[in-house]
């Protein structure tokens, strides 16, 4: 079967490998379509050392099951299916919880192990979440990144009308966004970056605006008639952003941070403290909020094609994956498809 191996930075080679074995508890996935997750661009640019290059990326995928373990249960043989990439050790803390997106020695297939950008991929059955209604397998490969964004949202306790600002129109960015819409929150957008912005407002219901514009803060009062936000979610990991995401906020109000900033924090103390936040963090998703999605999707309030913007073909992924890299602007979410 052909591989796509990640050996450095900018530097993908197709590589022939045996076609996989299943062990009693495994299923072997033929691979129908891989999106582009921010940190597999990192990883490509080479500003990533978690990646275990060389390694086969791809966290973001779907695909159907051509064969099942004798202990299998679970899925059948012809199933669609999504990746769940999250691989967690069940005996920690963490695990022994229920939190295993926290899990002490999380790995992740498509970064520690080898992932889907190849033809056919063995793993045990439990990584793998059957859809059940007829979608493009690339529509299934966003479920990852949407579950992303529905476990930031699902911090918040949200109501029906509650106001929720964004920071950050990228794909995780909307994904937190149409989370908190499907869960009745009136949703606003910050986005430094004009064509995120253009692309936002041409394919999503929502306000997005520029927090450099010198009338930013007075919109965002006028949108919620001076009373703020009872949420707010930044996914920028921008330092500058997340120091100040708190101020937007209602007293009493949320702040979850999505994107993980690699510098120290600073927050002024006494104003933060006399609004009464809760903060937050999130680190990966749950099989909770995958079934969730598939719930919101199935009812029509969550549409993944909505992010979808670019298509390549496997075999040639290699050279395209790097021009999307150097071409950050022009592709919003891009998707490798295998059929």
């Amino acid at each position: 079967m052909k591989s796509l191996i990640l050996r450095g930075p900018r530097d993908f080679v197709y590589e022939e490998r045996p076609f996989p074995k299943a062990s009693a508890q495994d299923v072997i996935v033929k691979i129908g379509a891989v999106c582009m997750c921010g940190s597999d661009v990192h990883a490509i640019r080479g500003d990533r050392t978690s990646f275990a290059c060389p390694v086969v990326i791809g966290h973001e995928a779907s695909g159907t099951v051509v064969q099942v373990g004798e202990d299998v249960r679970s899925l059948a043989v012809g199933d669609t299916v999504a990746l769940m990439p999250c691989i967690s050790c069940g005996t920690c803390r963490a695990c022994r919880k229920g939190r295993t997106n926290s899990c002490s020695s999380l790995q992740l297939y498509g970064v520690h192990r080898d992932g889907a950008m190849q033809e056919y991929l063995c793993t045990p059955a439990k990584y793998w979440l059957k859809i059940p209604f007829d979608v493009s397998f690339e529509a299934a490969a966003m479920l990852e990144p949407l579950t992303i964004g529905a476990h930031a949202v699902a911090k918040l306790d949200l109501q029906s009308g509650d106001h929720v600002l964004v920071i950050g129109a990228g794909p995780i960015g909307m994904s937190c966004a149409v989370s908190a819409r499907a869960r009745g929150a009136s949703v606003t957008m910050a986005e430094t970056n004009e064509g995120r912005r253009v692309f936002g407002r041409e394919h999503f219901p929502f306000p997005i605006l520029s927090p450099l514009s010198e009338d930013y803060l007075q919109e965002l009062n006028r949108l919620t008639d001076g009373e703020l936000f009872d949420a707010v979610i930044d996914t920028t990991a921008a330092k500058v952003s997340m120091d100040n995401a708190w101020r937007y906020l209602t007293q009493g109000g949320k702040v979850v941070f999505v994107g993980i900033c690699n510098g120290t924090l600073e927050i002024d103390g006494r104003p933060f403290h006399m609004k009464e936040p809760a903060l937050y963090t999130t680190r990966n998703s749950t099989r909770q909020d995958y079934e969730w999605v598939i719930q919101q999707w199935a009812a029509g309030s969550i549409d993944p094609t909505s992010f979808l913007t670019h298509t390549v073909s496997f075999d040639k992924a290699g050279k395209n994956l790097i021009e999307w890299v150097d071409n950050p602007d022009k592709v919003f979410k891009g998707v490798v498809s295998f059929n």
